[in-house]
């Protein structure tokens, strides 16, 4: 216990001095508010409101609409920040501490693999929760809806520490970046492409974005397959994980 706390408040002080997670996070807040300032609202119109029907079941059946995930301008960006600067800055942490020796010097003091995790996540968690809280209030999602946002998201978050950690750790910590463009930067872009929203559909951060295209739809929500997806990614990379420290130390 004395040293998962030890490692915690450690990653604590060191993304506090080298904030590049929290400066993404609020980079992103500040872009969705100025988008939404700049593009008022961009809630859904209802044709029939303003056209007759027959013209948009024409303009339905010539036109119709992709199968892709839907969701608001904060709810991209979070899964933007859950996949892409969560992951780079859990690897980063890693790698610094194999830089300057702490990860040998953890070592020597006998930390276990899983006393690191679970130190680095709880630090890295603690601090993206409060991001997280922030990115729902600016997406305006309150009351049940925020609980979902924060569930989803939140677990998306714990599977990007996870899997940062694990790559950081790895011999080949270089894969990070391609990686996380992928899980980052991939369910944004399949939000254009029908063919790539189905590739993606098996990873956790398409599955955020899949749950949060659907927290404006009628409640209550199915959201067991999305947790469930999101759960056998952290189990798939835990396992990898293991596998990796099967020796039972950092260094």
């Amino acid at each position: 216990m004395n040293n998962i706390k030890a490692v915690f408040i450690k990653q604590f002080q060191s993304l506090l001095k080298n904030p590049i997670m929290l400066a993404q996070a609020f980079f992103y807040i500040i872009l969705v508010l100025i988008i939404t300032f700049l593009i008022g609202n961009d809630e859904v119109k209802d044709c029939n409101v303003c056209i007759p029907a027959y013209v948009c079941e024409t303009c339905l059946t010539e036109n119709p609409p992709l199968d892709v995930p839907t969701p608001s301008l904060a709810g991209l960006f979070t899964v933007m920040f859950v996949g892409l600067a969560m992951v780079g800055a859990a690897s980063a942490l890693v790698v610094e501490d194999k830089k300057t020796m702490n990860l040998r010097f953890m070592t020597m003091a006998n930390v276990k693999p899983k006393e690191y995790l679970i130190g680095t996540a709880t630090s890295m968690a603690s601090q993206a929760l409060v991001v997280l809280i922030i990115f729902s209030l600016v997406g305006r999602y309150f009351g049940i809806e925020m609980l979902w946002f924060l569930a989803t998201t939140g677990s998306g978050a714990l599977v990007s520490i996870l899997f940062g950690i694990t790559l950081g750790l790895s011999k080949y910590p270089y894969l990070t970046t391609p990686l996380s463009l992928i899980v980052g930067m991939g369910p944004m872009l399949s939000t254009f492409n029908e063919n790539l929203a189905h590739y993606l559909r098996f990873t956790y951060t398409q599955q955020i974005n899949l749950a949060v295209s659907d927290f404006h739809s009628d409640y209550p929500l199915d959201l067991s397959s999305n947790f469930l997806i999101i759960g056998i990614n952290g189990l798939v990379i835990l396992v990898l994980f293991v596998w990796m420290l099967r020796k039972g130390t950092l260094d």
